[in-house]
């Protein structure tokens, strides 16, 4: 693995992935570069997620709803590719690529999707151990309901950086 060296312009091979990455994706939708339409994506990722948590939970009253999560998971996987086409992957992008705005921006970000993953996969966690504990309920659906609701927890802390990046954009 090669080390960044500012005056020999080394790069290193994770600003190598990020150049490519950005370059093969630069003219790819030029039309939802736009403040609002990158807004437009971030509420359909979380509404993605929404939609997703309530079938999650539907599920455990009426499993055949879980059937719904295979649209919902292409809808997020599509918007969630567009958002980070959009904004140049910069959620994901090495320091060197961001001003010092951005930078903190994405750290912030980071920060507050690390909570957020951490404390409710924590819970969901003390869910599952104490109501199996307990045997309350209906293990195999609680642990399909709980499941899902940890795969929310994770796009979510996914998409948390991202949204953020789209604040720091140009108009």
């Amino acid at each position: 693995m090669t080390t960044h060296h500012p005056d020999t312009g080394t790069l290193t091979a994770a600003e190598k992935r990020y150049e490519m990455t950005v370059s093969r994706t630069a003219d790819s939708l030029t039309s939802w570069r736009t403040p609002a339409r990158r807004r437009l994506l971030v509420q359909l990722n979380w509404a993605c997620l929404a939609i997703m948590a309530a079938i999650a939970v539907a599920g455990y009253f009426w499993f055949p709803v879980l059937l719904a999560w295979i649209p919902m998971t292409v809808a997020i996987c599509v918007v969630w590719t567009m958002l980070r086409t959009t904004i140049d992957a910069k959620d994901s992008a090495p320091a060197r690529y961001l001003d010092e705005f951005e930078t903190a921006t994405l750290l912030d970000a980071r920060s507050r999707a690390l909570s957020l993953v951490t404390g409710a996969l924590f819970v969901i966690s003390m869910v599952l151990i104490f109501v199996s504990s307990f045997e309350l309920g209906d293990g195999f659906r609680l642990a399909y309901m709980m499941g899902g609701l940890g795969i929310i927890t994770f796009l979510a802390g996914a998409v948390i950086p991202a949204a953020a990046m789209t604040r720091t954009m140009p108009d």
